[in-house]
């Protein structure tokens, strides 16, 4: 007699386990947080152009990070158990890489006078040490409960 293995409820379980982790992107430390943001969105009083990098590099890696997730759901399918974890992490390297990407290129250039304080740095969002917008970008893994619980103390 033949025997049919029901596999439904590992894989159930290894797929939940894939939204079990939250890959996150971005400025951790306040003070880089701070002058990232500034950057994004452009000075109050209109004297730094707003120069946004995160949800331009973010949208860049769109499609490697689909590739990334369903390359999990695939090892899963296929028997591979506790994978969240490690496809979180690679969905964090991608779209950090991404947002650096998106540094690089980033539009318009620094003024001179800017220039001149960045002891001769000329790239936009790019500066003498430390440079912290550069420096501070980081990527890191938590659970939805932490991401959500983080959003609603601001971060902190």
């Amino acid at each position: 007699m033949r025997e049919v293995k029901n596999e439904w409820k590992r894989i159930l379980r290894d797929i939940d386990d894939l939204g079990r982790h939250v890959a996150r992107v971005g400025w951790m430390d306040p003070d880089s947080a701070t002058i990232a943001y500034i950057n994004d969105r452009g000075s109050a009083d209109g004297r730094l152009p707003a120069r946004p990098v995160l949800s331009p590099g973010t949208d860049a890696a769109r499609a490697d990070v689909l590739r990334v997730q369903a390359t999990g759901l695939r090892q899963v399918l296929r028997g591979a158990s506790n994978v969240g974890r490690a496809v979180a992490e690679e969905v964090g390297a991608i779209a950090e890489q991404a947002v650096r990407d998106a540094i690089d290129a980033v539009q318009p250039p620094n003024a001179p006078s800017t220039v001149a304080r960045k002891h001769g740095y000329a790239a936009p969002l790019r500066g003498f040490s430390p440079d912290r917008i550069w420096q501070g970008l980081t990527h890191d893994v938590v659970s939805p409960a932490e991401a959500a619980a983080e959003d609603e103390d601001g971060g902190d």
